[in-house]
């Protein structure tokens, strides 16, 4: 199963219509729209690691994001790039994450597409896939990542065949 997870905090925008075309060509996917979910940030309180034995002590959405994820083979991420980073819902999610023992995502694939207004080959894709990429080896994650500039609507179309033959 692939858990996809759309961080745009606008409805409909490109990653939204990038992360729903890479969900529809995989058999059994799902969508967790970041900006819906009524979830706080981590605590650091660490109950994950102790007592919470991977549950995360606070009882919101994330509670059942991270239950799907726990069970899904792919996690794939879409966000657009805000200020050289991914945004603060998407960051919201990542930092929940933590919850899990990281030897649960052994064997588990990391998909990683972010877009913004910029050209294809921008060094905030390099900054964010160098990023991604030490995550993904430190939790053994089978990793790959695309960075695509959605200028207007000409480079969306390219950047959507990219997504489909992902």
């Amino acid at each position: 199963m692939t858990v996809v997870i759309a961080g745009s905090p606008r409805k409909g925008m490109y990653s939204d219509r990038l992360a729903e075309a890479y969900s529809s060509r995989k058999e059994n996917s799902e969508i967790i729209y970041a900006r819906s979910l009524k979830a706080g940030p981590c605590k650091a309180c660490e109950y994950c690691h102790g007592k919470g034995n991977g549950i995360c002590v606070q009882k919101d959405d994330m509670a059942d994001a991270l239950e799907r994820i726990r069970k899904a083979d792919e996690i794939a991420l879409f966000s657009p790039i805000y200020w050289w980073q991914v945004t603060s819902q998407m960051k919201l999610v990542i930092d929940r994450l933590y919850a899990m023992d990281h030897k649960e995502w052994e064997g588990k694939k990391l998909t990683v597409v972010l877009n913004g207004a910029t050209e294809d080959d921008d060094r905030e894709f390099a900054l964010l896939r160098n990023l991604f990429k030490e995550m993904a080896d430190y939790l053994k994650l089978d990793f790959t990542f695309l960075g695509v500039g959605t200028t207007d609507d000409a480079a969306f179309e390219k950047a959507m065949e990219k997504v489909k033959n992902l």
